[in-house]
């Protein structure tokens, strides 16, 4: 898969940790990671992450 920009990502959807990490081409676990160090933001439902695209974007772009 080719890296992507950020305005491959849809700032409206919520993406689920696996998807995010296949976004950014790294692992379920650094997502994780990154969630719980708050670099990146994300909600909480249940035992489940969901990432909206505009915080992945701000994360892309650093």
């Amino acid at each position: 898969m080719p890296p992507l920009s950020p305005k491959d990502v849809d700032m409206t959807k919520l993406y689920t940790v696996n998807e995010t990490a296949r976004l950014l081409d790294v692992s379920e676990q650094t997502i994780r990671k990154h969630l719980r160090d708050k670099r990146l933001t994300g909600k909480k439902i249940g035992r489940r992450w969901l990432i909206r695209g505009s915080m992945i974007r701000r994360f892309m772009e650093g």
